[in-house]
């Protein structure tokens, strides 16, 4: 069986800190407008896509309990 490479991109807690962090980016005034912008923009996609990894986590969960 061949090991399989571990991705951070699935993983709720590294898209809540990318989340975080493009939050603080998005509300710090030392940043330019444009910089401002785009962060609270990736803010907004890490929150969504967390909620996501969160509602499809629970979902496959659900559906495994079923089956057995």
């Amino acid at each position: 069986m061949a090991a399989e490479k571990q991705s951070y991109r699935g993983a709720p807690g590294y898209t809540a800190f990318l989340g975080v962090v493009a939050f603080w980016a998005a509300a710090s005034s030392g940043n330019e407008p444009y910089v401002r912008v785009l962060a609270g923009v990736s803010a907004a996609a890490a929150a969504l896509h967390l909620g996501l990894l969160l509602f499809r986590r629970r979902r496959d969960r659900r559906s495994t309990a079923a089956a057995h």
